[in-house]
């Protein structure tokens, strides 16, 4: 949702800001975390569900077949969540700055 008016135009796309919002006129893309800063939300996330894939591979033993349908389908949406907290994080922090006299 948007910070200043609340109208839930904040996305574009599930991990891209909206240009602007559209109820208020807000600009999002300016304050959008491109880059190498990212690098630090998916990297971490990344060593994790390795980790977590190792682990499940070694309590269960699933067939491959079951590991390709289950990490195919959560890790897209694991890092997308991931990314989209930060974005909006750091949209929250950027704006707060910008707001100060």
């Amino acid at each position: 949702m948007c910070p200043a008016c609340g109208a839930r135009t904040l996305w574009e796309a599930p991990a891209a800001f909206a240009p602007a919002c559209r109820a208020c006129g807000t600009a999002f893309a300016l304050h959008e975390p491109r880059g190498r800063g990212l690098f630090l939300v998916v990297l971490p996330l990344t060593v994790l569900l390795v980790l977590a894939a190792l682990k499940l591979d070694e309590a269960l033993r699933p067939p491959l077949w079951v590991q390709g349908l289950l990490w195919i389908t959560l890790v897209p949406l694991l890092v997308t969540a991931a990314l989209r907290l930060a974005k909006t994080c750091a949209l929250m922090r950027a704006l707060a700055r910008s707001d100060r006299p």
